[in-house]
């Protein structure tokens, strides 16, 4: 529901159709990262979740962001920049010293966004074997070359 929820954003870019087309995360993939303390979650008052980070320490140092979704009603207080952060503050002291995510990089809610709370683009995208293999995925999914950046933030 929350995934659908905030891809449902991508209706009116030209992203849409393609956004379209990639299927919603499985309770056994939720499930896989919540067992590696990959899963991050935000509640509304009632307890219910509301929005979510999914990510994936690759390496020893890496952890990826492979998906953030917060409900639309819920945008606009913090919700994504504090999963990433209480997520940081976990994987920080086990030896993790970067997070990075794949995103697109003209919309406001997307590149921008991450900047915003302290991401940059990664500076040599072929010396990234593991983000420029996610990029190039995303390419061949149908998702413009020039739309997706690969970003980065110290933990």
């Amino acid at each position: 529901m929350i995934e659908r929820a905030s891809d449902g954003l991508f209706a009116t870019t030209r992203y849409a159709a393609v956004v379209a087309t990639f299927p919603t995360t499985s309770v056994d993939e939720f499930q896989e990262s919540q067992d590696r303390w990959g899963l991050w979650v935000a509640v509304d008052g009632d307890d219910r979740p509301v929005g979510f980070a999914k990510c994936q320490p690759i390496g020893r140092a890496m952890l990826y962001v492979g998906q953030l979704s917060v409900l639309p009603a819920h945008a606009g207080h913090r919700l994504a920049a504090r999963m990433l952060d209480r997520a940081a503050a976990f994987h920080g002291p086990r030896g993790i010293t970067r997070m990075t995510l794949t995103t697109f990089r003209d919309l406001p809610w997307n590149a921008p966004y991450y900047s915003r709370i302290g991401f940059r683009e990664v500076a040599d995208l072929a010396a990234e074997v593991f983000l420029k293999r996610q990029v190039d995925a995303q390419i061949r999914a149908g998702f413009p070359r020039d739309s997706r950046v690969a970003m980065e933030r110290a933990v």
